[in-house]
């Protein structure tokens, strides 16, 4: 009977451990995000709005943003600096699909954005306004 119960406690010691061991490693979505979002962006085009059309990017305006590490973010017009604060990212549910989304939160900005982020990928950013008639921002990473 002792030999029962010490194997049975060994066996419940090692299923913790490997527990442990599996839940260190999940990362979450906004983590996960946050690692690809770090880079230079570039608008290449928005879409909705009020009209609902893709408009391109106008390269006499050339419009970016510069997510860091260290969750600072850059606004750029023609390559120059327009404003700079801190971002923050967080898990809530969307307005416009109903599901889960990363939403993205700037520190001095105006605080009536809400933004969250469709896609990324290491190219590819896509920011869309979460209202009925939001806009949804289209971004290129810059090498």
């Amino acid at each position: 009977m002792k030999r029962i119960s010490h194997a049975l406690l060994f066996a419940l010691l090692a299923l913790g451990w490997l527990a442990a061991g599996c839940s260190k490693g999940a990362v979450s979505p906004e983590d996960a995000q946050a690692n690809l979002l770090v880079g230079h962006w570039v608008l290449t085009q928005t879409d909705g709005g009020l009209s609902g059309h893709v408009t391109p990017a106008d390269p006499a305006r050339q419009q970016g943003i510069i997510f860091g590490s260290d969750k600072q973010v850059s606004f750029l017009l023609n390559g120059a600096v327009t404003g700079k604060t801190t971002y923050s990212l967080f898990q809530a549910n969307s307005y416009v699909n109903r599901r889960p989304q990363t939403f993205l939160s700037y520190g001095a900005r105006t605080g009536s954005e809400k933004e969250f982020i469709e896609r990324v990928s290491a190219t590819e950013l896509v920011i869309v306004e979460d209202y009925a008639d939001g806009r949804g921002y289209y971004y290129q990473r810059r090498p």
